[in-house]
């Protein structure tokens, strides 16, 4: 892999790490429990917790 696409790669990664910041926070306003945001979003608990406080 040349540096491009190693650029291209890392930048996909925190787009789609973002967007799962993202969907775990509709998710905590609608009420759900840790455990199905970790299931559904692939983000740890220690991530999860960050965004409550």
């Amino acid at each position: 892999m040349n540096g491009i696409d190693e650029g291209v790669a890392k930048g996909e990664a925190r787009g789609s790490h973002h967007k799962s910041l993202e969907i775990a926070k509709k998710m905590m306003a609608k009420g759900m429990d840790e455990n199905t945001i970790m299931e559904i979003t692939g983000l740890t608990q220690e991530e999860i917790r960050k965004l409550i406080s």
